[in-house]
């Protein structure tokens, strides 16, 4: 059996996986945490392409991989924002993060789908990354450091929901990606 054949979905065919760490902003009053979080893109029939996170189940749609994974990014920090900045207790979200990404029949098939990528590469011989990937967080922390040195410069004026705020830090936000080539293998 080959793994390849378990990609196809309602909205057509994963063409790759990755991961999106959303990184503490104190400055501006996002201090949470938050787990890497995991999504799949998908390319429709009519060349749409769809990226969600499996782990929150947000949409970004494109038309192209790229702007796919930027519009489901820019979800996802509006949504953890909205619910994390500035709002106390914190626990009762935390909660609720929790119950979004238990497996259920919505994100039930996408995680199958996502883990058929990871045994495939697996079975290719491609390595999980793991060093790489700790060191694309490292720079993105390093990264929101020196925004955070000149936060007011960039947020004057910018309502810090709106996603231009992280501008100087979103091409570093998805700290994996592999998609599936043609032969199998992946490619960045």
């Amino acid at each position: 059996m080959n793994l390849l054949d378990e990609l196809t979905t309602e909205r057509g065919h994963v063409i790759g996986f990755g991961r999106v760490k959303i990184p503490k902003i104190p400055q501006i009053g996002f201090n949470a945490e938050i787990p890497l979080l995991s999504f799949i893109v998908q390319k429709g029939d009519e060349q749409e392409y769809v990226a969600t996170c499996i782990h929150l189940l947000l949409d970004g749609y494109g038309v192209d991989r790229e702007g796919a994974v930027n519009d489901m990014v820019g979800h996802i920090w509006d949504f953890l924002l909205r619910n994390f900045k500035n709002t106390e207790p914190h626990s009762e979200f935390w909660y609720r993060l929790y119950e979004l990404s238990k497996s259920n029949v919505v994100n039930g098939p996408l995680w199958d789908k996502y883990h058929a990528l990871q045994y495939h590469f697996a079975e290719m011989g491609e390595p999980d990354h793991y060093t790489e990937l700790v060191e694309k967080i490292k720079s993105l922390e390093t990264r929101v450091g020196e925004m955070e040195d000149t936060i007011g410069d960039v947020v004057d004026g910018i309502d810090s929901r709106n996603w231009r705020i992280l501008d100087g830090i979103k091409e570093r936000l998805v700290v994996q990606y592999k998609k599936v080539e043609k032969d199998g293998i992946a490619a960045a």
